[in-house]
């Protein structure tokens, strides 16, 4: 692999593609999906949040690979099959519009778009049922947040986690 001017082995860079990023190149780059599954597996992540992750990686490196369109290349798509475009770079009101409502039904899953998102099903939503349950508004104490804090601010960072097993 090329290295920066002037360094050594462990400065090495190269040149790679989001794909080979996020899934790995060759032998000496495993990629970030596989760390981030081997950290979820060396924290022993439970099987729910395991499962979540899952779907979300998997939407990830289908997004790297190619195998689902960008959401930029999506806008184009939908634009130059739009009936009013005339193929002169202008995008019409009708044309913003109707773009508009589609990805505002995506968002509200109204509207599929495997295309996009591939086997993500968005549940639908809507107001009615937005405001059920009243949110908490009981007050903490600053005790409960210096303790929050002090849990949080004691974890140790995955560097420091596997420091000792180096």
């Amino acid at each position: 692999a090329p290295h920066a001017s002037g360094g050594a082995e462990e400065n090495s860079f190269e040149e790679m593609t989001m794909a080979e990023i996020m899934t790995g190149k060759g032998d000496y780059f495993p990629g970030l999906i596989p760390l981030i599954y081997a950290y979820l597996d060396h924290i022993q992540c439970d099987s729910v949040t395991m499962e979540r992750m899952t779907k979300y990686l998997d939407f990830i490196e289908k997004r790297a690979t190619g195998q689902l369109l960008t959401p930029a290349t999506w806008i184009r798509k939908f634009i130059r099959n739009h009936e009013d475009y005339k193929f002169d770079s202008v995008v019409t009101d009708s044309i913003a519009y109707d773009l508009l409502i589609a990805c505002k039904e995506i968002g509200e899953g109204k509207r599929e778009s495997p295309d996009l998102l591939g086997d993500i099903k968005i549940r639908p939503i809507s107001a009615a049922d937005a405001y059920t349950r009243k949110l908490e508004s009981k007050r903490v104490n600053n005790e409960q947040i210096l303790s929050l804090l002090r849990r949080y601010s004691e974890r140790k960072t995955f560097a420091e986690t596997n420091s000792a097993t180096v």
